[in-house]
């Protein structure tokens, strides 16, 4: 009997084990706030999918009007703007990538392990909350 109350024991601890996410990877627009947790147990990721337009924009104030003119003025300021947008330029053009290969089709959008999608949340903690109550979403 005892025996049988070990195996279950296990049994259950694993299954509680396996329902703790390892990825959850938050895909939302600059103006949706993302509230997260401050040390996540998992591996947390948020792609803010309009990233791009907006280093547009800063970088279009103030260039001249005159194409050839903007195009100096760019490529004197490159290694600032390296330093200054590459790391939202490189998170933006991933976020896009995998946006489409989950085949996303809203914003925001919480997938959890890759596998499981919660439209419509943006608090990475209240979304895992409604996977774990659910079966989770859609891949």
């Amino acid at each position: 009997m005892r025996a049988i109350t070990a195996i279950c024991a296990v049994l259950a601890a694993s299954v509680v084990q396996a329902a703790q996410p390892t990825t959850v990877e938050v895909f939302a627009n600059m103006a949706t706030l993302v509230p997260v947790p401050s040390a996540p147990a998992y591996q947390l990721q948020v792609y803010r999918l309009d990233a791009m337009t907006l280093i547009e924009e800063q970088l279009s104030q103030g260039l001249p009007a005159v194409e050839a003119q903007a195009l100096a003025v760019l490529q004197r300021m490159e290694s600032e703007i390296r330093r200054k947008y590459q790391a939202q330029i490189i998170n933006a053009s991933n976020g896009m990538t995998l946006a489409i290969h989950y085949r996303l089709d809203r914003l925001p959008a919480v997938v959890i392990d890759r596998k499981a999608v919660i439209y419509g949340v943006p608090d990475v903690e209240r979304a895992l909350a409604i996977y774990q109550q659910s079966a989770g979403g859609r891949p």
